[in-house]
């Protein structure tokens, strides 16, 4: 069963910043590919969510999206709600997610 995936406004906030930033700084091929990228690793997390691992905080889950983002979500009944896509530069452990 896959679960149906809520975007929360930081989520869509965040994925956003980062389209729009490659499109500015690289191309609009660069932000439709990792647009791409993303979207396609959030259906495969919607379809098996144990491939993440949990966080610290209660029933919140983190999910490497590619080398530089990973992903903060956490669960409603049938629902993926995404929390957040956060850039490993900045130290992760000073998430409100981790």
């Amino acid at each position: 069963m896959a679960f149906k995936i809520i975007w929360s406004a930081e989520a869509e906030k965040d994925f956003k910043t980062i389209v729009l930033f490659l499109k500015e700084n690289w191309s609009v091929q660069s932000s439709e590919k990792f647009a791409s990228i993303i979207y396609a690793k959030i259906e495969k997390l919607a379809e098996m969510p144990s491939i993440a691992r949990p966080t610290s905080q209660h029933k919140i889950f983190i999910y490497k999206l590619d080398r530089k983002n990973v992903l903060f979500f956490s669960f409603n009944g049938n629902h993926l709600i995404l929390l957040s896509i956060y850039p490993y530069k900045k130290d992760i452990r000073k998430s409100k997610y981790y």
